[in-house]
């Protein structure tokens, strides 16, 4: 058995999945709709980073120079498949590209690549180790520029911080995968992205330690070496910040705490009408249209409840949904506008989400740019009175996602029973709906429960707001 490099990475992830990759027949939990689209789009990066690494070596290196793709690379027990191997023959030596799908370096990214030199360096001349990432402030405009689209970043100083490191490291990561006994007090910190959870979180109490509101890894180490599981055990004498003392005194108590006034002044400084707004979006590592930038959302739809008064009963509603291939912004903006007057409050659920988007609607289609500056300054962020701590209830799980909130605020009301319940499969319908080789009536069911999803957002954000009125 070698230790490769996903292990490694693994390992620096959590001991016990490793070990339970490499020795287990557990299944792993599988990947969700979400991270099956980011692996898919990963892909697709990767397959044109290798045409770009080639025309790179044919333009820029000594003739004669040979690239070759995902070669395995050995040393003792260690082993890694190497992205592109370059080897320059006129110098005899080797240059090695790791083709990451991001736009930024992540710090596993720094670890991958020193574990991966020093594996090369050991039997091989190595004279440069680079990653290859995805350029950001790349725009679309024609034909996908590769030249543009990546960015080539030398890693010889990252590297030269971490080699010490990461030869202890990778020893230790050795030492762990040839137990013979599943090292289970070395399990991961975080039960809502663990891969086994059955095995790490056995016996989780409804509210526990991880649902610690911004709790870092630190504080659940402190706190599992006290032998504390659950968030209204944990004692005074931990540091925590203001809000975290709260949502422990919420959990002792089984009470939300509500400050009342702080809550009625942010409600009175709205003003009517009101529009409750949210978007549904769709983005691609690759940008699908000329003006847009890698990741970057196409906002394909807005649900919109609209209240007169305070005193509002009847909720007027619109919707928009792109169904066609081309850039919806110009139509979408357009309806926008046409919806929201010039006058009222915007009430949106994650204000930099929803506003960031407003920005780009406004780069896009610079017609509507007054209007769509003036819908930003009139927004008003309803989750705040959530996540800056004016309501605080132990059973939203240190959350303050309208997914958390509303069961408990508005039980009557719920995603559960919507055949799109999430933004991530709404995402994943869209363009299913739009660019799948799928029937008319299969598209007509997508885009009527994209609607629904949708309308179920801003509805819930009334309901939400209905029952903060009723603290007043």
């Amino acid at each position: 058995m070698k230790l490769t490099k996903s292990l490694f990475i693994e390992y620096l992830d959590s001991p016990l999945h490793m070990w339970l990759k490499a020795h287990s027949e557990v299944t792993p939990k599988a990947p969700s709709v979400y991270d099956q689209h980011i692996m898919k789009q990963g892909y697709e990066i990767e397959k044109l980073a290798k045409v770009f690494l080639e025309k790179k070596v044919a333009r820029e290196y000594p003739a004669g120079t040979t690239i070759s793709f995902e070669e395995t690379l050995t040393d003792g027990n260690y082993q890694s498949r190497i992205d592109a191997l370059v080897h320059d023959t006129t110098n005899n030596t080797y240059d090695l590209y790791e083709i990451k799908s991001s736009t930024t370096i992540h710090t596993e990214h720094k670890y991958d690549v020193t574990f991966q030199h020093l594996i090369a360096k050991a039997s091989l001349p190595v004279h440069k180790t680079y990653l290859v990432r995805v350029n950001s402030d790349y725009r679309r405009e024609g034909e996908i520029d590769l030249n543009q689209l990546f960015i080539i970043e030398d890693m010889e100083h990252e590297i030269a911080k971490r080699e010490d490191e990461v030869y202890e490291l990778r020893s230790d990561a050795w030492s762990t995968l040839r137990l013979e006994i599943m090292p289970v007090d070395e399990h991961c910190l975080n039960p809502s992205t663990c891969s086994y959870p059955a095995i790490c979180f056995p016996n989780l109490p409804d509210y526990p330690i991880y649902d610690l509101s911004r709790g870092s890894k630190n504080q659940y180490r402190e706190l599992i070496d006290l032998g504390i599981q659950s968030v209204k055990d944990i004692p005074d004498t931990c540091k925590l910040t203001s809000k975290q003392k709260m949502q422990i005194q919420s959990a002792r108590s089984s009470q939300p705490i509500i400050k009342h006034d702080a809550i009625k002044k942010q409600l009175d400084s709205l003003e009517y009408p009101l529009y409750f707004l949210d978007y549904e979006t769709y983005a691609e590592a690759l940008p699908m249209h000329d003006h847009y930038g890698p990741y970057q959302q196409i906002t394909t739809q807005f649900s919109i409840h609209v209240a007169e008064s305070p005193e509002s009963k009847d909720f007027k509603h619109y919707e928009f949904l792109a169904r066609e291939k081309n850039d919806p912004a110009s139509e979408l903006a357009k309806a926008l506008c046409n919806v929201i007057g010039e006058t009222g409050t915007i009430i949106v659920w994650n204000k930099g989400f929803e506003c960031g988007r407003i920005e780009e609607l406004a780069v896009l289609v610079p017609e509507y740019a007054e209007q769509l500056a003036s819908i930003n300054k009139r927004t008003f962020d309803l989750m705040e009175v959530f996540s800056k701590g004016l309501y605080v209830d132990f059973q939203f799980h240190g959350s303050a996602s309208i997914k958390k909130v509303l069961p408990i605020l508005a039980p009557e009301l719920s995603y559960k029973t919507l055949e799109i319940g999430e933004g991530a499969t709404a995402m994943i319908k869209w363009h299913e709906m739009v660019y799948g080789d799928i029937t008319d009536e299969e598209r007509d069911t997508i885009a009527n429960n994209l609607l629904t999803y949708c309308k179920l957002d801003t509805w819930a954000m009334v309901e939400i707001w209905r029952k903060l009125r009723e603290l007043m």
